[in-house]
């Protein structure tokens, strides 16, 4: 008996002694809450490596930037910038490679809105690693001393190997493009043109089922934006009364403060909701959807226009732009037999008196 019950006894303190299952907490990846469109941009290679320009090490992207078109081997005109995404919310390179940017091109107009280059974003996808051995072999021979004894030595051997690592894309890395200009759309120095990009971006979403918010498919959506939504309600009702009573009034759009204070408010809202594992209800379904972005653009004045052996600058151009408008002063002064009849565009026309019988 006594056994017994000590073998009972000891049952349940070695059962209070068991370590407690662990609780899986679901890992979540962390998102960015804002996608802005404004930090995406191209930029010169001056303002991607500054230490390249020693007179202004830290040059702003808000000066007006130039660039030059330069000709290729092929006697194909590009120009050369670099793709500049930080702080934007979203990481270009490695959203292409997952996929979720299904379609990209970067985008450069002239003056006239007429698009002279189009090409999809390119980005080194891979980086070499080249390690070089030398290898030396030397002949040794032990004579009756049973010293060592070195004969001679071989021609250093030197092996090359390389390695492929895949590149790793941040937001704050620039990445090098080549825009190469359509044949007759070469813009002239001094002219400006702008630069942007285009983006397909698929962001797949989750909806809750309908029975969880009793039989309203819309619920979860309006349970986060009820605070928003009525205020709206209130201004409109506010608006209707004044256009009743012959007043023409403008809805009152959301402060500076208002708009904190809203999106503090839905956060909060999808906290709650989300709680500590997710939504609380039961089943949530995917849908597709897909977001056709675009950046602000980014106005470049051409500094330089390359040929095949030599390059025209903007002075260069606008010297002969003063050559050319002397020449025609000169001829216009020698043409005193023109008609009274010629074009008002002239460029230079001589008053002249008709005498009348």
């Amino acid at each position: 008996m006594k056994r017994t019950l000590f073998g009972l006894v000891l049952v349940f303190f070695v059962g209070r002694c068991q370590t407690p299952k662990q609780v899986m907490v679901p890992n979540f990846p962390t998102q960015s809450e804002q996608i802005n469109l404004n930090r995406i941009k191209m930029i010169t290679k001056q303002e991607a490596n500054p230490s390249l320009d020693a007179k202004e090490s830290k040059k702003p992207l808000t000066q007006e930037p130039g660039v030059s078109v330069e000709f290729s081997e092929n006697k194909i005109p590009f120009i050369q910038l670099d793709l500049f995404f930080e702080d934007a919310g979203i990481s270009i390179i490695e959203e292409i490679i997952a996929g979720t940017i299904i379609e990209h091109h970067i985008v450069a107009l002239n003056q006239k809105g007429e698009i002279i280059a189009k090409q999809p974003v390119n980005f080194q996808a891979y980086e070499i690693l080249e390690t070089k051995t030398e290898v030396m072999r030397n002949k040794v021979i032990v004579g009756e001393s049973k010293k060592p004894v070195k004969v001679n030595s071989t021609t250093p051997e030197t092996r090359v190997t390389r390695e492929a690592i895949e590149r790793q894309y941040t937001d704050r890395d620039t990445v090098p493009q080549v825009l190469e200009i359509f044949d007759g759309k070469v813009p002239s120095p001094g002219e400006y043109i702008s630069i942007y990009l285009e983006l397909t971006y698929v962001n797949p979403y989750l909806e809750p089922n309908c029975e969880s918010y009793g039989g309203n498919c819309f619920g979860a959506k309006q349970k986060f934006f009820e605070d928003v939504t009525n205020r709206n309600r209130r201004e409109l009702d506010i608006l209707r009364n004044r256009y009743v009573n012959g007043e023409i009034a403008q809805f009152p759009n959301l402060s500076k403060e208002e708009q904190i204070d809203f999106k503090s408010n839905i956060k909060s809202k999808i906290d709650s909701t989300n709680g500590s594992f997710g939504p609380r209800h039961s089943y949530t379904k995917f849908f597709f959807r897909e977001w056709n972005l675009v950046s602000s653009p980014r106005y470049f004045r051409i500094l330089s226009v390359g040929k095949q052996n030599r390059q025209t600058s903007l002075e260069e151009t606008k010297e002969e732009k003063r050559t050319d408008e002397s020449k025609e002063n000169a001829n216009a002064e020698k043409e005193d037999g023109h008609s009274i009849f010629d074009s008002p565009t002239h460029t230079k026309h001589k008053k002249r008196v008709i005498p009348t019988p």
